[in-house]
């Protein structure tokens, strides 16, 4: 495998883990064509004194990113996006179903990306989402658009609910 695709994997796993621990389902679809993960809202009732779960309708669209390369900015991150994938992101904006990029970010040294023991699965370092605001039309650019992403934007337990009251 290689290092290109570890990295796909790491962050796409990175995401679902974060997504299961929320109660959604996750479906990834190969090959893909912009959009790597879908996130699925579960919702219950009651029925005959059981719990009936059914997917909602609400879902996530998310393309994802993984690197170990970025600008630290202070407050943000600038990152380098190929034109492709920045002009879907603004294309999508007015669909239905947006598209979210989410920006895994790796430490440089490979060995560093996960650490297991008896105790812990630890997957390094972190995600930022991203989304083109309204002022931001697609690009023109031959290879790479520099997006500016905050790092108020960092991936947290709480992050998929909130991106489903805004997107969703």
């Amino acid at each position: 495998m290689t290092e290109e695709h570890i990295k796909e994997a790491l962050s796409l796993h990175y995401i679902e883990v974060i997504a299961s621990a929320n109660g959604y389902k996750t479906t990834s679809s190969h090959p893909d064509y912009g959009t790597d993960l879908d996130v699925i809202e579960i919702d219950s009732r009651m029925e005959q004194e059981r719990h009936q779960y059914c997917q909602t309708g609400r879902e996530l669209k998310l393309q994802l990113k993984a690197t170990q390369t970025i600008i630290d900015a202070g407050n943000d991150i600038k990152y380098d996006l190929k034109v492709k994938n920045f002009n879907d992101l603004v294309s999508r904006r007015e669909s239905r179903h947006p598209l979210i990029l989410i920006l895994f970010i790796l430490p440089p040294e490979s060995s560093e990306w996960i650490h297991l023991s008896d105790e812990a699965l630890i997957l390094r370092k972190c995600a930022y989402w991203y989304y083109p605001d309204e002022t931001e039309t697609s690009t023109s650019n031959v290879s790479t658009k520099r997006i500016t992403i905050s790092k108020q934007n960092l991936i947290t337990e709480e992050t998929l609910p909130k991106l489903f009251e805004i997107y969703a």
